[in-house]
């Protein structure tokens, strides 16, 4: 029976047409992260687009598409475009190593590989990705909209967010309609947004709205109730009760301890 604990730890896609190393690399990581495989490219790159995993850990040299080509395939798919990739290599030299980086992997290890190798490079990506969750869970509406970074994941977030700030007012705007403006189907949207930021479609659109309330709330244009309304809220009580739970402030505290500073 799976548990809470089960469904937070990483997901982790192992992809390599050698099934004996297959089933190595999935022993490794099973006891820390959910691990999933393929059996070549293709299957893979159709499991991760259905999946959207945490990271990605791909041997090069397989039949029909090898690691190299599924890079580029997984990189140029906004679905998967965020998905750290660590590509195994039989390349000994520079050269070969280059070709890994300059496809869009984020890392690589050597054949022969060490285990412990593979395991600190994987654990090192999914840890800079929480660094990035906790960037964003940090960052301010506008700083976020305002965006000039080019990397993946924030393309991602700053489609996202102009999204939500088109229908920021509309009450109704929900996970359905949020999908279909970002192109993808319901079940890959959740993945995504989870995946970057840890959080469920719904509850991104709901910080997404009250981190707007509180730009709005320094400007000073609007009382509380009319800000409530501006983002999407159609209770003044709700807007309150999750500004506080959120900010652990409430709106009216918000506003007089920032002009004070």
């Amino acid at each position: 029976m799976k548990t809470s604990y089960d469904e937070e730890r990483p997901l982790v896609h192992v992809i390599e047409d050698n099934y004996d190393m297959r089933m190595e690399i999935k022993d490794e990581f099973k006891s820390d992260y959910r691990v999933i495989d393929s059996e070549n490219g293709l299957v893979g790159f159709e499991k991760s687009i259905a999946s959207i995993p945490d990271i990605i850990i791909s041997d090069i040299q397989m039949p029909g598409i090898n690691g190299i080509e599924l890079c580029k395939l997984l990189k140029k798919d906004e679905r998967t475009s965020h998905i750290p990739i660590v590509l195994i290599t039989g390349y000994d030299d520079e050269k070969g190593q280059l070709i890994s980086l300059k496809n869009g992997a984020d890392d690589y290890v050597t054949k022969p590989f060490s285990f412990g190798i593979l395991r600190a490079r994987v654990n090192n990506l999914v840890k800079t990705r929480q660094l990035l969750l906790n960037k964003f869970l940090n960052e301010s509406h506008q700083s976020q909209i305002k965006s000039g970074s080019v990397s993946s994941h924030d393309m991602l977030l700053k489609k996202a967010y102009e999204i939500i700030d088109q229908n920021i007012s509309n009450s109704t705007f929900e996970a359905n309609d949020f999908a279909r403006a970002m192109g993808m189907s319901r079940a890959q949207t959740y993945r995504k947004i989870k995946v970057v930021t840890g959080l469920s479609v719904k509850e991104f659109i709901r910080i997404t709205r009250l981190k707007k309330a509180a730009g709005l709330l320094l400007i000073g244009d609007h009382n509380i109730s009319e800000i409530a309304y501006k983002v999407g809220f159609s209770s003044g009580a709700y807007f309150s009760s999750s500004f506080s739970h959120y900010f652990k402030i409430s709106p009216t505290r918000y506003v007089i301890l920032n002009k004070s500073k």
